[in-house]
């Protein structure tokens, strides 16, 4: 997962800008009391933890401290290894 994550930011930048939009959705959402799309996006979240963290005994937090770092950047135009 530390490979393809990084080779998934730099092939296909608008999947992880569409993940960030999705969690402004939920605080919208949830500031009108409808804590439907919340619950979806964290089982979403559950999903990645449950098949590959969990089994191989990985951290958790570093991995997914790591990937938010990285769709931040590119959700501020900073890609890693371009120099900008």
């Amino acid at each position: 997962m530390a490979n393809a994550y990084p080779q998934l930011i730099a092939t296909r930048p608008e999947t992880l800008l569409m993940q960030m939009q999705g969690y402004v959705i939920v605080v919208a959402a949830e500031a009108k009391g409808d804590d439907l799309i919340g619950e979806l996006v964290r089982a979403g979240w559950m999903r990645p933890r449950e098949a590959v963290h969990l089994p191989l005994g990985a951290d958790e937090t570093a991995s997914f401290s790591c990937g938010m770092l990285g769709n931040t950047l590119t959700a501020s135009g900073l890609h890693s290894g371009t120099g900008k």
